[in-house]
Parts: C-alpha cells; sequence; structure tokens
C-alpha cells in the first residue's frame, strides 16, 4: 500500500504489527541483502482483545532480540480485513511507537499476507476466505506467486462457497471462514483446504511484506468491507442512550475525523 507523502526509501529494520483475528502476531524484520530474515517474532492467541497485552509484547519482542526501539527504522501494521477492534488497536498502538520513536509507518493488507503464507504452487487458484461475522466472509482469490486476481470482498458463506464451487481447478483454499462456517463449506469436493496453521500469517511473510512496504509519515487508512455493527445499529444504539439519531450521527463523524 502506498501513502500520500510515502517515502522510496525502505527501511532495513522493522517492527510488523498484525492483529486482524484472534491471534497477535509481531515480527522484528530484517534485510538480509535482497533477502528478508525474522530477528524474532511471537504470537499471542488474545481472542481478540490485545489492548492489554500489545505494547509488553512489543517490550519482550525487542528484549528477546536485543533490540530498542531506537534501532528499528519503522513499523508496518496490518491494516485489514478483520477485527475492527484488533485492526484500530494495532494501528493506534503502532501510531503511538512510532510517534515516539520517530519512525514512519506502512499499512499491510491481511488477506495477501496469508495467500503468502500459503505453500507455494504453480497452477489454479488460491482462495482466503476469513471470519467476518456470522455467515459472512472476507474473501479474495490469488493466482500462482501470489498475485490477487481480483479485490478483497464481503460475501455470504454460502454465496463464496458457490464461487469456489465455479473456479477453474486445481483450487486450494485456506482461512478461518471455512472452520467458523462447516455447513457452507464442508461439503465442496473440489477445492483442497489447507490445514488450520495456515490461517494466520507466516512470521517470515510478514516480515517479508514489512520490508516491502512504502513507508510514510501518516497513518495507514483501515481497510474495512463493511460498517461497524456500531454503525450499522446506530438508530437502536441512540435510542438506547437518549440521542436523536442525527445527533448520534454528528458524534460519530466528529470521532471518526478526530475532532472533540
Amino acid at each position: 500500500m502506498t501513502s500520500p507523502g510515502s517515502s522510496p526509501h525502505r527501511p532495513d529494520t522493522v517492527l510488523a504489527v498484525c492483529g486482524c483475528e484472534s491471534l497477535l502476531l509481531l515480527a522484528l524484520a530484517r534485510r538480509d541483502g535482497e533477502a528478508a530474515s525474522v530477528a524474532a517474532s511471537l504470537a499471542l492467541d488474545t481472542g481478540g482483545r490485545s489492548t492489554p497485552v500489545l505494547l509488553p509484547a512489543v517490550e519482550s519482542l525487542l528484549r528477546l532480540a536485543g533490540m530498542k526501539g531506537a534501532d528499528l527504522e519503522g513499523i508496518a501494521c496490518a491494516r485489514g480485513p478483520g477485527s475492527f477492534t484488533g485492526i484500530r488497536v494495532c494501528l493506534a498502538a503502532s501510531a503511538g511507537l512510532a510517534r515516539g520513536w520517530g519512525l514512519p509507518l506502512a499499512g499491510l493488507d491481511y488477506l495477501p499476507l496469508l495467500a503468502a503464507s500459503a505453500p507455494p504452487f504453480t497452477d489454479g487458484v488460491l482462495a482466503v476466505i476469513t471470519h467476518a461475522r456470522r455467515g459472512q466472509v472476507n474473501l479474495q482469490f490469488f493466482a500462482p506467486g501470489g498475485r490477487p486476481l481480483d479485490a478483497p470482498r464481503m460475501a455470504g458463506a454460502d454465496e463464496a462457497a458457490g464461487q469456489l464451487a465455479a473456479l477453474p481447478g486445481p483450487v486450494r483454499v485456506l482461512g478461518s471462514g471455512l472452520r467458523r462456517n462447516p455447513d457452507s463449506f464442508g461439503h465442496l469436493a473440489e477445492p483442497l483446504p489447507l490445514p488450520a496453521r495456515y490461517d494466520h500469517p507466516a512470521p517470515h511473510a510478514l516480515a517479508k511484506a514489512a520490508l516491502e512496504a512504502d513507508y510514510a509519515r501518516d497513518l495507514p487508512e483501515p481497510l474495512y468491507l463493511r460498517p461497524s455493527d456500531a454503525e450499522e445499529n446506530l438508530e437502536r444504539i441512540a435510542a438506547q442512550r437518549g440521542l436523536a439519531t442525527d445527533e448520534a450521527r454528528r458524534r460519530l463523524r466528529r470521532a471518526e475525523n478526530g475532532s472533540s
């Protein structure tokens, strides 16, 4: 992802953060010639509640690698799609650390990270399907080499299963969306489901993407494929708090714009 004001310079030592699903992933990436290496990594199952553990985990990771924040040259953060809370917590923490350490930021798209973590293939299609909400998934298709064939999108699980069945084979498929919707995907004969260990990005894929990203001083835009629960239920939530819907919308816009 390229942000306005991004720099062509790509840092050689970066912190990569990913909290789009229940597993919080951290990696310290270093450029080793033309290759990416992982100095240290952590994977913590937070159950989607990364707020109390994220900053202590960064501190532990740096200590594990014998590094300090001053040794970093950038911070890359997965921007979605995924959990609203996880994405915002990780982006906010990354922004705070970047400001404190004087570092640029980069945003990473989550579904390509999963595709890059899958075993290499030379023919057919890889489908990455992650859980979005009950009965719905985030979906993107990839060609050999991890080249995206389409844009990420949200679809009903049954609709996504129908799209898989229509793809020319061989079809490989991975992601949390499979495990959370067995009634939709369990009966398909053609797609080859990859083991659950591929449901989360591998440290080397996270490190490689972080070192290849474009960095800027601006906070990366989160990638959401649907409105938040608060937006979709704004009228009901406003009524519970004694607010008119128009006033609730004004307050939501002010919060989104960072104004008081």
